[in-house]
Order: structure tokens, then C-alpha cells, then sequence
């Protein structure tokens, strides 16, 4: 069951962060780091190591290997605290609230600024469970290693980020990205429901949200370079405007990529599918495929 960031960071005092981030740093080389390295480190008394390293692992940040070698490695829990800390210390964070979203790639909770302004914080946690699924489709892990998921879970974090600062700077309907630390992405909190949850639109606000997302594909593929390659239901937000909002970006894969054809022929037939199974929307995807092709 996923834990909350910011109730286990209060939990936890200035050697255990530093422990934790010494754990971090050691994961690359160690599946589980020795406690003799961990010292070299953290740079901390024994004793105190010691007593920061039973406490991480009784609060799941770390995972102890009780073999020949003493070891530990990060956990999830763990890299999210330490992604939390961080964006809570620059200030982008004062408060993380209630979880909204959970799932096999991440974990999504509403959060409020230092100025009370609310935001979405979403916690990647792609790597182990959907590590095969993401190589099989995604350039950009082929040369990482199963073990390293914590890395895997960072590349997506900042890849989602800086695409979407790109997107958006283009015009593209998707929440506005405001910061971003190790597997943690910070975007703005758009009042709304996802479009798999909802039954019923009447067909302008249908034809309004369907429009705002092949314009977002659209966008995407001629001025970004990219196809989201993911897009479904599940990854669309309707505003209480009847905007629609894409969401989810981080498997995008580069038009030039080879599967690139093949996915953005999937996008456009299935959301298009979508629109019409439910709405009554009807928009001809072989004629919007063939013209975003046909442009590139």
C-alpha cells in the first residue's frame, strides 16, 4: 500500500536524510550498499549511522540484506521522501495533501505552494513492475539495467517535465509544469475529472474536448517532434470549463524513432474511437493520421 511523502519526512531528523541521501548516491554502484560504505558517505559517527539506517528500514526507506554483507537500498518510499524534501527546502512545496491517483507508474497527489496555491505532484515509480513494457517500447531505457529502477523512475520524472515545458510553450492543452525533482513532477492543479469517468457530454462540449486533444497531438507531432504514445481515456482531464487536457507524457517517443508511425495511428484511433463509442463524435482518424504524416 503506497505511504504518504510527507508524513514519513516528518518522521524523520537531519541524520536520517543524510543517510538516506547517502544510500541514494551508492545505489548506481550497489544493488545494496555496505554499511562500511554508507559511513564513508554520510560522514557520520557509527552509532549514529547505525541507528538512521535501523530506523530507515523499519519506515520502508530503504531495504535491508541481511547476508554475508550487511547492505541497504532505496526503496520507492524512499526516493519519494527524498524527492519531497527537496522540492519542500526550494520551496515549491509546502504541504502535500491527500493522494488522488495511484497506479503501477506512479503515484498522484494534490499538494499547496508556500502561497497556498494548489498543484499536482505526481511521484514516478516506473521500473520494476512495467520495466519490460517501457523497454520494449522506449529507446531510452535500452541501456539501463533492471536493477537500477530508481534511475529509470528519475529519467521519466525529468523527461516529463522538459517536454512539457516545450509543449506548453507551443500552445498544447496540458497542465502548465512548475518544478520538478528526481522521480517527483510539480504541474498546476486544473479543476476537473478524468474522461474516463464521465458518461455524458453534450456535443459541443464533446466536440470541444476532442477538438483541444488532436490539437495537442497535432501540436505534439509538427511542432514538438514527438507522439505521446499513450494516449487513451485514462490520460485526458476535462476541465469544469469543458476544456480538454492531456496528460501523462513521459513514453513519448520522437518522430523519427521507428515505432513512432505505428503509435501516433494508435493515438488518433483510439481516442477518436472513444469519442465515438461514447459521444457520438465522429471524426475520421485515417484522414487526421494521413494529414499529420503527410505535413511531417
Amino acid at each position: 500500500m503506497p505511504r504518504h511523502p510527507q508524513r514519513l519526512w516528518e518522521k524523520l531528523d537531519k541524520d536520517d536524510i543524510i543517510v538516506l541521501r547517502a544510500v541514494e548516491q551508492l545505489s548506481p554502484r550497489y544493488e545494496f550498499a555496505p554499511v562500511e560504505v554508507i559511513e564513508r558517505k554520510a560522514r557520520l559517527p557509527p552509532p549514529r549511522i547505525l541507528r538512521s539506517l535501523d530506523k530507515l528500514n523499519q519506515l520502508k526507506l530503504v531495504r535491508r540484506n541481511m547476508g554475508s554483507i550487511v547492505g541497504y537500498s532505496l526503496t520507492f518510499y524512499g526516493l519519494n521522501v527524498l524527492a519531497f524534501d527537496a522540492l519542500y527546502r526550494r520551496r515549491v512545496i509546502d504541504t502535500l495533501g491527500d493522494r488522488i491517483g495511484v497506479g503501477k507508474e506512479g503515484e498522484v497527489y494534490i499538494g499547496l505552494t508556500p502561497n497556498g496555491e494548489k498543484v499536482i505532484v505526481k511521484f514516478h515509480r516506473e521500473g520494476r513492475s512495467s520495466f519490460q513494457r517501457i523497454r520494449r517500447l522506449r529507446s531510452f531505457v535500452m541501456n539501463v539495467d533492471r536493477k537500477q529502477w530508481h534511475r529509470i523512475a528519475k529519467m521519466l520524472g525529468e523527461r516529463e517535465f522538459k517536454i512539457m515545458v516545450v509543449l506548453e510553450r507551443e500552445g498544447a492543452m496540458i497542465p502548465k509544469p512548475i518544478s520538478w525533482n528526481r522521480n517527483a513532477v510539480v504541474q498546476q492543479y486544473i479543476p476537473g475529472v478524468e474522461l474516463y469517468r464521465i458518461k455524458e457530454l453534450d456535443e459541443e462540449t464533446a466536440n470541444q474536448v476532442l477538438g483541444d486533444i488532436l490539437r495537442t497531438i497535432e501540436i505534439a507531432y509538427n511542432k514538438v517532434g514527438i507522439v505521446h504514445g499513450d494516449l487513451s481515456e485514462y490520460n485526458v482531464l476535462v476541465s469544469e470549463d469543458g476544456r480538454g487536457y492531456v496528460i501523462d507524457w513521459p513514453q513519448y517517443v520522437y518522430k523519427e524513432e521507428p515505432n513512432a508511425m505505428e503509435l501516433l495511428r494508435r493515438d488518433i484511433e483510439y481516442i477518436t474511437s472513444f469519442f465515438r463509442r461514447r459521444f457520438g463524435v465522429r471524426i475520421d482518424p485515417t484522414a487526421f493520421f494521413n494529414k499529420l504524416a503527410g505535413a511531417s
